[in-house]
């Protein structure tokens, strides 16, 4: 009896003596960086209407778009290393490409400002640490100039820092691949964040 009261107060006193770590499961965030979007779609069509009909695009034309980006996000915690992550990005920024008059070429830009809804499975991962690794794979909703509309995939990776803190910082590295208005986009999204762990 004397043996195990002596052994229950050395596993109390060892108890005590490890500091206890709070896990936050969920998290809000604010993105913040800049997108990197290659494109034939603005080039053929969002020009239309800005220059007479003599103005065409040529073969293999193109446009680049290197917007600010800026959005809220929330990861929801499903169990273990799942979770939902629901937010959205506001881009702006200057849509450049080149247009043709016969055989002469122009280049020319246009501010644009996009609207992305996004839902994605984000996985973290790791034993409680103040810093930790995350995948998260989604999709997005593109809402544009003229109510022009368009979809993409979303794959990518981030890390985040002292989670065992209310507040942390996270950095993001997403591609995205799909369609807007009827033609391909593809974009790299570079984004830090503020966190608030709850």
């Amino acid at each position: 009896q004397v043996e195990k009261e002596k052994k229950e107060r050395e596993q109390a006193l060892l108890e005590q003596s490890v500091p206890k770590f709070q896990r936050w499961h969920n998290v809000a965030r604010v993105n913040l960086g800049v997108s990197f979007f290659y494109s034939e779609y603005y080039n053929c069509n969002y020009w239309y209407g800005y220059y007479p009909p003599t103005y065409s695009c040529g073969s293999g034309s193109w446009v680049s778009y290197v917007p600010f980006t800026v959005g809220p996000q929330i990861d929801v915690n499903l169990g273990g290393m799942n979770n939902l992550s629901v937010g959205f990005n506001v881009f702006l920024g200057s849509a450049t490409g080149t247009i043709y008059s016969g055989l002469a070429a122009q280049s020319v830009s246009r501010s644009v400002t996009i609207w992305e809804p996004t839902v994605d499975y984000v996985a973290k991962f790791g034993p409680p640490a103040s810093t930790a690794g995350r995948f998260r794979v989604g999709g997005g909703m593109y809402i544009g100039p003229n109510s022009e509309l368009g979809a993409a995939f979303r794959i990518g990776g981030g890390v985040s820092f002292f989670n065992l803190s209310r507040l942390g910082i996270g950095l993001d590295l997403v591609l995205e691949g799909g369609g807007y208005s009827g033609y391909w986009i593809g974009g790299l999204q570079l984004v830090a964040s503020p966190e608030f762990h709850f």
